[in-house]
């Protein structure tokens, strides 16, 4: 875009017809920048915990089963007042909006677990970014808002999903603590003692829908509150610090 300048003789209209002109240019530049921001920045890595000086955790619900535990997952975080993360597949969504809608009601984060649990290791790059797209549009059909983390099922890696995540500006989100809950010879005490033994600052906790979940929530929430814990959203805590891979 061309700007003319009008030649004149008062040093106080040339004043004005340089600052109008960066004006100007300002906006024109302001508008050629994309407006819509991830989660502060494109993640290079998948992120597994977040450094920070906080003592801040967050829970990770990662759903495309168990459904009749959620609602008493969403109750137990409510009764403590904690928000957490929900990562849901988007077919499941589909045939549970109420439970979607429900999530943020409660104020939880709904993140995007895949369309249907397949194996986005095995997928191209542009097929896991419909795969994502296509979950996201779900999420937010149902229930107007739009996922700004993704979680791989079966946490599976490669390149054509760290690329994907990337060209979406989507943080690939992985675990600190693994409570291997859908195990079905998993004891509540177990779940909840790995999670308060290996509680840091920064860490994700990787969470399922199930029978003893429900009851391991419970605890751990208060667990982690007596240690001092405040438990937060997963994009709440990537702002609290420097997000790294595994360690």
């Amino acid at each position: 875009m061309w700007i003319k300048v009008i030649s004149v003789r008062s040093p106080a209209i040339k004043l004005l017809s340089l600052i109008a002109i960066l004006v100007t240019s300002v906006l024109i530049f302001k508008n050629s920048v994309p407006s819509r921001a991830p989660v502060d920045a494109p993640l290079a890595n998948p992120v597994y915990r977040v450094i920070t000086s906080q003592r801040a955790m967050a829970l990770t619900i990662n759903v495309v089963w168990g459904t009749q535990y959620v609602p008493q997952m969403l109750s137990v975080l409510r009764q403590n007042h904690v928000h957490a993360t929900f990562m849901v597949g988007g077919a499941w969504a589909k045939n549970h909006p109420t439970l979607v809608r429900q999530m943020v009601t409660d104020g939880m984060e709904v993140g995007n677990h895949g369309w249907n649990h397949g194996h986005p290791a095995n997928m191209s790059v542009k097929e896991n970014v419909l795969d994502i797209e296509k979950t996201n549009e779900m999420v937010q059909k149902v229930a107007n808002v739009l996922p700004r983390v993704y979680a791989p099922p079966y946490g599976e890696l490669g390149s054509s999903v760290i690329q994907a995540s990337q060209q979406l500006h989507m943080p690939l989100v992985m675990w600190t603590i693994d409570t291997i809950d859908w195990r079905p010879s998993s004891q509540v005490s177990d779940i909840v003692n790995k999670v308060l033994h290996k509680a840091v600052p920064g860490a994700i906790v990787l969470m399922h829908p199930t029978d003893r979940s429900v009851v391991a929530l419970n605890q751990i929430i208060k667990g982690l509150k007596e240690q001092g814990y405040q438990l937060v959203t997963v994009s709440h805590l990537l702002k609290l610090g420097t997000p790294v891979g595994d360690e």
